[in-house]
């Protein structure tokens, strides 16, 4: 499966290194490139994912010099692959996605791709009781060929209660290996 993993800003963007290490153990025969948004690049280095995947990590800007070396329309390039994994996708993200934002490259192919779309929502804590939050979610599951990964709880780095975060990558895969659904173009 040729997959691309959209990294976006949150904390958990920190455990990448981790996720890229299970993926390489565990998904050998996939093919994942990465993509971080800028506001992950806070959070995780390129470099070090880079070092970790073997394949140059891009950012999501169209004047990215890994997007632009794949193709000179990088949302084309990335667009054509099996899986766009959003993962952890923002609240930020996710509400872009929705409004058909296409205003970066991973932001383009998400609107514009055949292949199957899987979001893995990242929620600061509280967002998910959040009326409009929980209409967004349910929107974006409305969406063929898109899924979206219900969020788990876990404690939460900025207060005393727990956030709605993605599950662990490994808990992500059976899903995306179970749903055969397409987007219809």
């Amino acid at each position: 499966m040729r997959i691309i993993l959209f990294s976006t800003g949150t904390l958990n963007s920190c455990f990448l290194p981790v996720w890229i290490n299970w993926m390489k153990a565990n998904r050998a025969a996939d093919t994942v490139r990465v993509v971080l948004s800028r506001q992950a690049t806070k959070f995780v280095s390129a470099h070090s994912i880079h070092a970790l995947s073997g394949t140059p990590v891009a950012i999501d800007s169209w004047d990215d010099p890994v997007l632009c070396a794949e193709s000179f329309a990088p949302h084309t390039w990335l667009a054509d692959h099996d899986v766009l994994l959003v993962y952890p996708a923002t609240l930020n993200t996710l509400s872009r996605i929705a409004a058909v934002d296409a205003s970066t490259p991973m932001l383009s192919a998400v609107q514009s791709t055949a292949a199957r779309i899987v979001l893995a929502p990242n929620l600061p804590p509280g967002a998910d009781r959040n009326p409009a939050v929980l209409a967004l979610l349910d929107t974006l599951r409305e969406r063929p060929g898109t899924v979206v990964v219900d969020p788990v709880a876990r404690p939460s780095a900025s207060v005393a209660e727990n956030a709605a975060v993605a599950p662990p990558i490994w808990d992500v895969f059976p899903i995306i290996d179970a749903d055969p659904a397409r987007r219809v173009a």
